[in-house]
């Protein structure tokens, strides 16, 4: 008889044995969030290097350059218009684009020569 890996049969409980691991150092936001959205049917694991100079001058990985991240912490969606988020969302962007106002103002307000 043939067995089932020579018949290649599909496995409809896949997603139980298959693990993918993404692992990134740097790369435009674009490229990461093209590469993540093929990646999505499969909810890898990220591992992101944000420190690579152990391994340019030492040749090595070390585990202390690695953070391990789930996909649900690392999930992005592509941009969309503020109304269409959620409120604790929407909440967040009031809060931003306030800090951001305030912080021009006084970044303006500094530069003025009558202070």
């Amino acid at each position: 008889g043939i067995s089932g890996m020579e018949r290649n049969e599909f496995n409809p409980d896949w997603k139980q044995s298959v693990s993918v691991t993404y692992s990134f150092a740097d790369g435009s936001a674009a490229r990461s969030f093209a590469i993540q959205s093929a990646l999505r049917p499969y909810r890898p694991t990220y591992f992101h290097f944000w420190q690579l100079k152990t391994f340019w001058h030492e040749s090595k990985i070390t585990d202390e350059d690695i953070e391990v991240h789930s996909f649900e912490e690392m999930e992005t969606v592509p941009p969309m218009a503020i109304n269409q988020t959620s409120g604790e969302v929407s909440k967040i962007v009031t809060e931003m684009t306030q800090f951001r106002k305030d912080f021009l103002e006084t970044v303006q307000a500094g530069s003025r020569s009558d202070l």
